[in-house]
């Protein structure tokens, strides 16, 4: 078992503050042996969203973070300087196959204080009312759009493209945007790509029939393709395109200062310190750029309660390191259990993309409105279901999901491969998707509409992926990464999906829209026109990466059926111990995470200060 040297300073003592503004430092003096109302594990998204809202009431927040303050960096402060893969703020997790083998490629996932909304693409849209509704149908009262769209409409303040930027392609609905909360969204200037985003345009509704031209990827109940809005705005100062993070709108921002908020940066939490069983009281923490095997082990208290917010792929480690977890798992990395939970790890979840691309001409290739070389994602998003992707054949997809032995079949196998944990609680994620797929016909697949130097490049994944897989740790090291098993593209639909978006892109290539720009429509994947789909399969297979979208560890549903989190996101078993972060999602969303997280992360602050 690995050895830990606590620090023998063990005194409690209130936190007293002198000045008003927000202190972010990484001295940990300024939290070992003391007290705080609540300390908060991970400064990302939810971990800033539930301080801020935490503080804001007067109490004392403590949040560890174990990456660093990026402030200072234009990497992370300017949507244009990030470059990718991100080197700053960029977590590079390992990741393996399912027999143990770590893979070639890392995961790309925020390391520093705003978490991934540092690194991210900055897209910003709302799922549909269809799947956020789901959420209750899974044993979670409350939890439905009438309840989180209101949250999604506060945080944002929408700024309206003007009338350059709607020439060059910009379009939004006010009436799925909010006015007057701290995240920015808005457009870059000057637009991206104008001139391919209308060949585009023009090409998409041939390639994937059905498929319409919409004005705001928020503004939809099913299918669209539309331009996007970025957590961005102009910073009048530089004239250059500022990134709103979840730290540029709740933590740096100069209105929101709080006197009674504390965050501690390249620190490592290492566990989870209890009272009286299983009630937790704080946590123990060590400096994250130690390299030492012996390196100090200091200790905070919570008078009210803990709080992790670490993410997908944070959160999990930390309850297990804590003893909270899968028996076997516990037994295995040498750590006590304190708490049987066998779904804290299951039913990990993201999203498995590629790219179709195709050679541009060269007279195009130096013609800034198709390639201008910038880093902000692509402007033109397309959300497609079963219907665009197979026409006539959706029939017989769709009722090949419906079938009570499929289902059953493909529960079996999650339970047998530990990515869930009963077959009754696998069914009914898996019905829960499938029925969004099949009944509300909502997207299964995002194209984008991009262009990288001499190619035009769409990128795809599948947005409601039926492959689920795992995270475990290994050992009892807490400076020890987890084992992140993906295991994508196991189920067949999913396969099926990327194949078929495949296919299609082609022919938005070699459609006339693109006649004398495209120079080769098959650049990418190179196997021609007649490659056959094990060829695309192989493709795929090869080629897929996560579209970073981790969801489901911790999922909040009942425990007998694999949860992890309550409806109050209490974890079972446990006294003051709350998750909020996106692994409380046991299925995708048809959306970028941000606004749903934000949402979340609002109403888990609403929870906590309801209950403490």
């Amino acid at each position: 078992m690995y050895a830990l040297k606590v620090a023998t300073h063990m005194g409690i003592a209130l936190v007293a503050y002198s000045a008003s503004a927000t202190l972010i430092t990484d001295n940990s003096a300024i939290a070992n042996g003391k007290a705080f109302d609540f300390v908060i594990v991970g400064a990302g998204l939810s971990g800033l969203t539930v301080a801020n809202k935490l503080s804001a009431q007067n109490f004392s927040t403590l949040v560890i973070e174990a990456g660093p303050d990026g402030s200072w960096n234009d990497a992370v402060k300017y949507a244009d300087d990030l470059p990718y893969p991100p080197v700053f703020c960029n977590r590079n997790y390992p990741q393996y196959d399912e027999n143990g083998k770590k893979m070639t490629q890392t995961i790309t996932a925020g390391g520093c204080i705003g978490g991934s909304t540092s690194i991210n693409g900055m897209v910003w849209y709302r799922p549909t009312k269809a799947e956020i509704d789901r959420l209750e149908t899974l044993g979670n009262p409350g939890w439905n759009w009438a309840t989180l769209h209101p949250y999604m409409e506060a945080i944002e303040r929408n700024i309206p493209p003007n009338e350059e930027q709607i020439r060059q392609g910009a379009a939004y609905d006010p009436d799925v945007h909010g006015r007057h909360g701290l995240v920015n969204t808005s457009f870059p200037i000057p637009m991206r790509i104008p001139q391919a985003v209308r060949l585009y345009k023009q090409a998409l509704p041939g390639a994937f029939p059905g498929l319409t031209i919409g004005n705001d990827l928020s503004n939809r109940t099913s299918v669209v393709s539309a331009s996007t809005s970025w957590t961005i705005w102009p910073e009048v100062s530089t004239g250059k395109t500022r990134r709103c993070s979840a730290a540029d709108a709740l933590l740096w921002a100069p209105s929101q200062q709080r006197p009674r908020l504390t965050v501690l940066a390249n620190h490592t939490v290492t566990s989870i310190l209890f009272d009286h069983g299983t009630a937790a009281r704080g946590v123990a923490f060590a400096n994250a750029l130690s390299t030492s095997s012996d390196r100090e082990i200091f200790r905070v208290r919570s008078n009210k309660g803990v709080i992790l917010a670490a993410g997908t792929l944070g959160t999990t480690p930390v309850l297990e390191r804590s003893g909270i977890g899968n028996s076997e798992v516990l037994s295995a990395a040498g750590v006590q259990r304190l708490v049987n939970l066998p779904g804290v790890g299951a039913n990990l979840n993201d999203q498995p993309g590629a790219a179709v691309s195709a050679l541009v001409s060269k007279p195009y290739q130096n013609d800034t409105s198709i390639i201008d070389g910038r880093n902000i994602f692509g402007p033109e998003i397309s959300l497609v279901n079963i219907d665009q992707i197979w026409q006539s054949a959706s029939s017989a997809i769709a009722a090949s999901l419906t079938e009570p032995s499929s289902l059953k079949s493909r529960a079996h196998a999650l339970v047998n491969a530990g990515a869930a944990v009963t077959v009754e609680g696998a069914e009914m994620i898996l019905n829960t998707t499938i029925e969004l797929i099949v009944n509300s016909r909502l997207p299964i697949a995002e194209v984008i509409a991009e262009s990288y130097p001499t190619s035009l490049n769409a990128p795809f994944w599948p947005l409601m992926p039926l492959s689920r897989g795992h995270i475990h740790i290994a050992s009892s090291n807490p400076f020890e990464n987890a084992r992140i098993t993906p295991r994508f593209l196991t189920d067949i639909f999913d396969q099926e999906v990327g194949v078929a978006v495949a296919r299609r892109l082609r022919n938005v290539f070699t459609d006339q829209a693109f006649d004398g720009v495209v120079e080769n429509a098959y650049q990418s994947p190179p196997i021609g026109s007649n490659a056959t789909d094990s060829q695309y399969l192989a493709w795929y297979r090869e080629a897929a990466a996560g579209a970073s979208h981790w969801i489901g560890a911790t999922a909040m549903m009942p425990r007998a059926l694999g949860g992890v989190v309550d409806p109050r996101l209490r974890v079972y078993g446990t006294k003051n111990l709350h998750i909020v972060d996106a692994g409380i999602l046991p299925f995708q969303l048809t959306s970028h995470t941000m606004s749903t997280l934000y949402a979340v992360a609002q109403r888990a602050a609403q929870i906590i200060l309801e209950d403490c």
